[in-house]
């Protein structure tokens, strides 16, 4: 006999819900507030299986979620290590976690990067207390710090008043475009080049605990160069396996793509480009119905191409290829591959701001 749908009690509204789910910062009461959210969805609650798979729970324990909440209200969902934490992560006082927090801002005094060492050597020297690293990475995290990677971002790239601005008037031009043209379908493309080689592409791979995965290298300085165009809004591509990049290659390029893509001649593609020479000589021929419109300088995040070159490059990943013939086989497979299926694509480089043009 199937079980009835869960009610649950409103404690707090739908609003107050979604708040909470958004603004926590553990993971695992996140993901309690998201049961509780989903199965209190206004209209449409939805059926416990449902938020299983959405979660990743099972159905019983999305159930025991639920009847917590209906007995305790919110402090059902609370982690329960937050609401009474052991002795030493009581050890800093709010006052003396905004000063960490502070301190924190600037290197440590040796010139280099934090670390947990670092950080518990601080709370020693400053506060008096002595707590293990481990402990260290904790109050790290407490203050919403996380590790990661900073994102590399040219001296000299466009600021974030320049790229809106760019986005503005893209828009206008295409609009522009559309009302001189009402006879030609605008469609707004993106162009890149990726240099691929024997050099060795290596990535992260699932592999046994314990056990350290071998990617083989043999590293040779030969290449091959992708050009690909893109469509953000529907993710249709065109992508050509070309010996080098100059004006040259460029221009059988361009002329292969206007073929490909403006048979009829009754498109009007505006083709965002970055501003190397190849693409902003006067020896360049531009096709009848392709305008080139370069994006600021050394700002790449703003052409959705960009996006493609991590799934072509993956199929190349952890892998030594003997010559170039043999890379260019595997890249015209994946080539082939991302071009029939752009709904791949598109989750890539279907860039908000560019599918609303």
């Amino acid at each position: 006999m199937p079980r009835t749908r869960i009610k649950i009690i409103p404690h707090l509204d739908y609003a107050e819900l979604t708040q909470r789910y958004r603004r926590c910062r553990e993971v695992k009461e996140r993901t309690r507030w998201l049961v509780i959210r989903l199965l209190s969805r206004p209209g449409k609650p939805m059926k416990v299986e449902q938020v299983g798979e959405i979660t990743g729970f099972s159905a019983d324990w999305v159930r025991k979620i639920a009847r917590s909440y209906n007995a305790l209200g919110a402090e059902g969902i609370v982690d329960g290590h937050q609401k009474s934490p052991g002795g030493k992560q009581k050890a800093l006082t709010p006052e003396q976690q905004k000063q960490l927090f502070e301190r924190l801002q600037s290197p440590p005094d040796d010139g280099g990067l934090w670390s947990g060492p670092k950080v518990g050597e601080l709370i020693k020297q400053q506060f008096g207390i002595h707590i293990h690293r481990t402990t260290a990475w904790k109050q790290l995290k407490r203050l919403g710090l996380t590790l990661q990677v900073p994102r590399p971002l040219h001296e000299k790239s466009a600021t974030s008043e320049q790229r809106t601005f760019f986005k503005a008037q893209l828009k206008f031009f295409v609009r522009l475009m559309r009302w001189l043209c009402p006879h030609k379908q605008v469609e707004v493309w993106a162009q890149d080049e990726a240099r691929l080689g024997l050099k060795p592409v290596v990535r992260r791979t699932w592999a046994l605990k314990g056990q350290r995965p071998i990617s083989h290298h043999y590293p040779r300085y030969k290449w091959l160069y992708t050009y690909g165009f893109v469509h953000p809004q529907t993710g249709n591509s065109c992508l050509f396996i070309l010996p080098r990049v100059n004006t040259t290659v460029m221009q059988i390029a361009l002329n292969a793509f206007a073929t490909q893509i403006n048979s009829r001649k009754d498109k009007l593609i505006i083709l965002l480009v970055d501003q190397a020479g190849w693409h902003t000589t006067r020896h360049l021929i531009v096709p009848q119905d392709i305008i080139m419109y370069p994006i600021p300088p050394y700002t790449p995040q703003l052409n959705p191409t960009e996006c493609i070159w991590p799934m072509l490059r993956e199929r190349l990943a952890n892998k030594v290829f003997d010559n170039l013939d043999a890379l260019e086989a595997v890249l015209i497979e994946r080539c082939q591959w991302l071009m029939n299926n752009p709904m791949t694509v598109k989750g890539e480089v279907g860039f908000s701001w560019l599918c609303s043009i």
